[in-house]
């Protein structure tokens, strides 16, 4: 029973190239769709985080100067003891 034309080396692979290549295509497609989808998720839960901060934030009374002021003195105490900032580079000698 005759089994049709066997197609030539060549040509199966163009079309396996092809058929690669729309593969590729369809995975960046899904990708580009992935990426999109987690940044509004990640857009979503900081807005919720903000909130829920702000919320914090009212029922404790305080102003938001109040709690950077409190965040920074903490930050300040948190510095290990003798340890000064950076010096200032010397100026251009001449």
């Amino acid at each position: 029973m005759p089994r049709g034309k066997k197609k030539d080396a060549s040509e199966t692979l163009e079309q396996q190239i092809q058929s690669l290549q729309e593969n590729i295509e369809t995975y960046q497609r899904k990708i580009a769709k992935a990426k999109a989808k987690k940044r509004e998720l990640e857009e979503r839960k900081k807005k919720r985080d903000i909130e829920a901060l702000y919320a914090a934030l009212q029922s404790s009374g305080m102003s938001a100067a109040e709690l950077l002021r409190m965040l920074k003195n903490r930050k300040e105490a948190e510095k290990p003891a003798g340890v000064s900032p950076p010096a200032e580079p010397d100026s251009p000698r001449r």
